[in-house]
């Protein structure tokens, strides 16, 4: 037994140092505030006499205030396009009574613009931070309408 205890060694302590690299990729993306049920706002132009002539303007309200609330990758460029809704005429959006064919006109503008937007994109560019881009709406009956109801769904896209 003395021969066994003479071979034996006791362990030695090690250590090793091996790095690991933490890696991460960033990509072109945006984010847009939106209500419950998925939608980045809406505009309600309120109760007006039926009257023609009778003209009334809102501006688009989300969750977040007023306007489109969108917050971009900083350095990208994009583009804000809307279609003509539900029921479009001729290339003009029109608000249509429910459960009826009655429909009132009506124009939207974006960005502080003052040419109706219809087909054309809104160039964005992100600097850094939310931007808020504000959507009016504007309807003016040309004749006397019944009352009621009357709604439409535009849909916006953001591109990038």
């Amino acid at each position: 037994m003395i021969a066994l205890a003479a071979c034996a060694t006791s362990p030695s302590a090690a250590e090793t140092v091996k790095p690991f690299e933490v890696t991460a990729r960033i990509v072109s993306g945006c984010v847009v505030v939106q209500d419950a049920a998925g939608r980045w706002g809406t505009i309600n132009l309120g109760s007006t006499a039926g009257v023609a002539g009778t003209s009334a303007q809102a501006t688009l309200l989300s969750t977040a205030g007023a306007g489109l609330v969108i917050e971009c990758t900083p350095g990208l460029l994009a583009t804000l396009s809307a279609d003509n809704g539900d029921h479009p005429s001729n290339g003009e959006r029109f608000l249509q009574a429910a459960g009826g064919a009655a429909t009132i006109r009506y124009r939207l503008y974006a960005n502080g613009g003052s040419t109706p937007w219809s087909g054309t994109a809104v160039p964005l560019a992100f600097v850094t931070g939310a931007q808020v881009i504000p959507v009016r709406a504007v309807a003016t009956l040309a004749g006397p309408a019944a009352a009621g109801t009357y709604t439409d769904t535009v849909r916006v896209t953001l591109s990038w």
